[in-house]
C-alpha cells in the first residue's frame, strides 16, 4: 500500500519563498550558496524537503520569522551603492541603509523587487511578499517603471521617435516601445523623462548609448503608481495602503 504524500513537505526554495522571505529564484540561489540554515544546519542541496510548520530556518545567520505579516518599503537608493545582501568588495549595500530601529527585525527579511545597478539611483522597492514580487518583476506583466534621463548632446526629433519605437540593442534584443515626456536640452546636454515596461540589464544606458547619447545621470523616478516624490536620497519609506492595493491590481 502506498504512503500517502505529507503534502506540507516542499523543497527548502519553495518553503522560503512561501514564508515570504524572497522570490523563488532569489531563495534558490541563497541555498545554492550556502547561507541557509535548517534546523542549525546549512544546506545547499535545492532538492531538500522541508516542513515549513516545523522546521525552523535562518538565512545568512538571521532566524526566519514564519508569520505572514508583510512589509512594502520605498527606497531613494542612492549611487554608489549595490543592490545585494552583502557585497565581497566592502561596498555600500542597500541592506546598509535599512537598518533601522524602524525595521527592527524585519529588514533581513525583505527582498527588492528588481535591481538598479550601482551608477543608477532611485526607486527600488522591497517587500517579503513574494508573490507580489514575482508577479511585479514577470517580464509577461509589462509593467511600468520611469526614469529621470540626462544624456550627452541634443536629443532631436527623429531620436526621440527611434528610442520611442523600440530600438535594437547591442546584442541584437529589439526594446518594446518606451514613452518620452518633459524633454529638455540646454549646452550640448539633454533631460527626458522614459517609461519602459521591461527590465532589460543597463537597459535605458544601453538604448541611450545605441542613438549616440551617453547617459551621464539616471535615476528612476518611479515605479508603476509609486513615485519618489520628496524621498530624500538613502532614506525609505512604507507604502501607503492606496500605493499597495494599487501594485496588487496589476
Amino acid at each position: 500500500m502506498r504512503m500517502k504524500q505529507d503534502l506540507r513537505v516542499v523543497s527548502l526554495p519553495r518553503a522560503l519563498s512561501k514564508l515570504g522571505l524572497c522570490s523563488r529564484s532569489q531563495a534558490e540561489r541563497l541555498v545554492a550558496d550556502g547561507k541557509v540554515s535548517v534546523n542549525g544546519k546549512v544546506i545547499t542541496s535545492l532538492s531538500f524537503r522541508v516542513d515549513p510548520s516545523r522546521d525552523r530556518f535562518s538565512v545568512e545567520g538571521a532566524d526566519v520569522a514564519k508569520e505572514k505579516t508583510f512589509t512594502y518599503l520605498l527606497l531613494n537608493k542612492p549611487v554608489d551603492v549595490v543592490t545585494t545582501r552583502v557585497d565581497e568588495r566592502g561596498r555600500r549595500t542597500v541592506y546598509d541603509l535599512l537598518k533601522s530601529e524602524r525595521l527592527a527585525e524585519t529588514a533581513g527579511h525583505l527582498f527588492p523587487v528588481g535591481r538598479l545597478d550601482k551608477d543608477t539611483s532611485g526607486a527600488l522597492l522591497f517587500t517579503n511578499d513574494s508573490q507580489l514580487g514575482e508577479r511585479l518583476t514577470n517580464p509577461s506583466s509589462k509593467f511600468p517603471k520611469t526614469y529621470a534621463v540626462v544624456c550627452e548632446g541634443i536629443l532631436d526629433r527623429e531620436t526621440l521617435s527611434t528610442l520611442s519605437d523600440g530600438i535594437t540593442l547591442d546584442d541584437g534584443y529589439t526594446t518594446l516601445p518606451a514613452r518620452i515626456s518633459k524633454m529638455f536640452s540646454e549646452d550640448d546636454v539633454s533631460e527626458c523623462e522614459i517609461t519602459i515596461v521591461e527590465g532589460k540589464n543597463r537597459q535605458i544606458r544601453r538604448m541611450f548609448e545605441q542613438v549616440g547619447h551617453p547617459v551621464l545621470e539616471l535615476q528612476r523616478i518611479a515605479i508603476g503608481p509609486v513615485r519618489l516624490g520628496e524621498l530624500r536620497s538613502g532614506q525609505f519609506r512604507k507604502l501607503s495602503k492606496e500605493e499597495i492595493e494599487q501594485l496588487k491590481k496589476r
